[in-house]
C-alpha cells in the first residue's frame, strides 16, 4: 500500500494554517461578504429519504448495510432509480463499501453489491458519482484490486450484473503504466472513459488515463509533475467542442496548493498517432484573493466560463466559489465562505451543480449547527442563499461531502454522517422558488 503523504503535503497544511491565522489577526470581525446572507433562515424544504444502517427494522440500527457515503448520486432515467456508493459498511458488513439503489421517493432501497476488498474486488469507493454510459454504470474504488491500488467496476442500471471479476485493477508500482488510487469517476467519450488517479505517473504525483470499455484497454496519457499540479481528487469534464478536458488538482502548482488545467488528447485518423497538450490555467495560492486546495471538486462549464469550489483560501480562509474563462483569464471569486461570527457554510469539498444560471453546492461544515449546508448562487455572483442547514442528530444528515443532483425540481444528495443510525443519510431538498 502506498502512503498518501507526499513531500508537499506538509507544506500545503502549513501554508493554509499560516494563511488562516494571518486572516484572523487582520480581519475585522464584523466584515461581510458582498453577496452572503449567512444568518438568514434557510429557505428550502428537506426530506430525509433514507438513513444508512436502518435496514428492515428501523428502531434497531443493527442491520448489515452501507455506511458513510462520500460521493454523490446518479439517476438512471431508463429504470427511474437513483444509484450511489458508500465508502464502508456497518459493523455487520465486510467493511469495504457498497453500491445501492432506491427510488427518488425514498422507497425500494436495496444494496446491489457489497465490495469484498482484498485482491479480487474493490475497496473504499470515494467521490463524485458513478458514470452512466448507455445502460451501464461505471465507477472506481480508491483501493482494493489485484495490487491494492484501486479498481474500475461496472453494474447495470437495474442493479444487476456487477462486474466480477473487476474490469480493471490499477497497476503496481514499477509497472510501465503505473497509476494508482482514483478518488473519482469519469467523463466518457463513446466507449472510452477518461479519469485521473491521485498517485502514480512518472513522478508519483498522479495521472490522467483512459479505459476503453469495448476493448478493456487501459492507457496512461499524462503524468502530473508537481510543478504543474499534483494529487488530483476530482473528475474531468469535456468542453462541448469535444476536444478539451478541464480539471483541478488538490496540490502542486507554483504555491503547491493546486491548479486548474486544460488537457487535450488528439489522435490523427491518418496514422493513429496521438498528441497531448496540457496547460495550467490557474495556480491557487494562500492569499485572500485566491482559492486553495480544491478537494474532489469537478468543474462545471457554461459557454466559455468554468465554475468551481476550493476547500480553503479566500477572504476568510474557509473556501471559495470561483469562475475562470476557459483560456485561463479573468479568475474571479464569486463567494467567500465562512464569514466569521455568522452561520455561513465552511469548507466546500465537492462539486457544483449548474442549472441554467443557478449554481447549487454543499459545504461540509458551517450552518447554524456546524453540520454543513446547501447553498445556491447565480452565475454572476449575485443571489447567494444558504437554502438548508443540516441539523445532525437522528433526524437529519450531517457533513455532506459532495454535490447534489437536480431531478424534477428537487435536489438529491447524501451526507457522510447523521441520520437515524449516525452512518449518513440520503436527502431530498426542494429549493426556494
Amino acid at each position: 500500500m502506498f502512503s498518501r503523504i507526499r513531500f508537499d503535503r506538509k507544506f500545503i497544511f502549513a501554508a493554509v494554517a499560516i494563511f488562516v491565522a494571518a486572516l484572523s489577526l487582520t480581519m475585522a470581525p464584523t466584515a461581510r461578504a458582498v453577496n452572503s446572507v449567512p444568518d438568514a433562515m434557510p429557505t428550502g424544504t428537506e426530506t430525509l429519504l433514507y438513513s444508512f444502517g436502518v435496514g428492515p427494522t428501523p428502531d434497531k440500527c443493527k442491520a448489515m448495510d452501507g455506511a458513510n457515503p462520500r460521493g454523490s448520486l446518479t439517476y438512471a432515467s431508463a429504470t427511474g432509480l437513483l444509484f450511489g456508493r458508500t465508502s464502508t459498511t456497518t459493523s455487520k458488513g465486510p467493511g469495504f463499501g457498497t453500491i445501492f439503489q432506491l427510488m427518488p421517493t425514498g422507497s425500494s432501497y436495496v444494496v446491489d453489491n457489497y465490495f469484498a476488498g482484498a485482491k479480487t474486488d474493490g475497496d473504499d469507493p470515494e467521490n463524485n458519482a458513478m458514470t452512466l454510459v448507455g445502460n451501464v454504470l461505471y465507477g472506481t474504488t480508491l483501493t482494493g484490486g489485484q495490487h491494492s491500488n484501486g479498481a474500475i467496476f461496472s453494474i447495470n442500471d437495474d442493479g444487476s450484473g456487477y462486474s466480477s471479476p473487476l474490469l480493471f485493477s490499477f497497476p503496481a508500482s514499477g509497472a510501465k503504466n503505473y497509476s494508482a488510487q482514483p478518488f473519482s469517476c469519469f467523463d466518457s467519450v463513446g466507449s472510452v472513459l477518461y479519469g485521473m488517479t491521485s498517485l502514480g505517473g512518472k513522478g508519483g504525483n498522479g495521472a490522467i488515463y483512459t479505459f476503453d470499455t469495448s476493448t478493456s484497454t487501459y492507457a496512461r496519457l499524462h503524468s502530473f509533475d508537481g510543478t504543474h499540479g499534483a494529487d488530483p481528487h476530482g473528475q474531468l469534464i469535456l468542453d462541448p467542442n469535444g476536444k478539451t478536458f478541464y480539471g483541478m488538482t488538490q496540490a502542486g502548482g507554483t504555491s503547491k496548493l493546486g491548479v486548474v488545467f486544460s488537457f487535450s488528447h488528439i489522435c490523427s485518423s491518418a496514422n493513429s498517432k496521438c498528441k497531448n497538450k496540457f496547460k495550467v490555467l490557474h495556480n491557487f495560492s494562500a492569499n485572500s484573493s485566491n482559492g486553495a486546495t480544491p478537494d474532489h471538486g469537478t468543474l462545471v462549464q457554461s459557454g466559455t466560463t468554468l465554475y468551481g469550489l476550493t476547500e480553503n483560501g479566500g477572504k476568510y480562509g474557509n473556501g471559495t466559489l470561483f469562475s475562470i474563462q476557459t483560456n485561463g483569464q479573468h479568475f474571479t471569486i464569486l463567494q467567500n465562505f465562512g464569514n466569521p461570527g455568522s452561520n455561513d457554510g465552511i469548507n466546500p469539498l465537492g462539486s457544483l451543480l449548474l442549472d441554467g444560471t443557478t449554481l447549487y453546492g454543499t459545504t461540509k461544515s458551517g450552518g447554524n449547527k456546524g453540520n454543513g449546508s446547501v447553498f445556491q448562487i447565480n452565475t454572476d455572483g449575485t443571489g447567494y442563499d444558504r437554502i438548508w442547514d443540516f441539523q445532525g442528530g437522528t433526524t437529519d444528515g450531517q457533513k455532506p461531502d459532495d454535490d447534489v443532483i437536480l431531478l424534477s425540481g428537487t435536489l438529491y444528495g447524501m451526507t457522510e454522517l447523521g441520520g437515524q443510525c449516525g452512518f449518513g443519510a440520503i436527502f431530498a431538498l426542494v429549493p426556494p422558488p
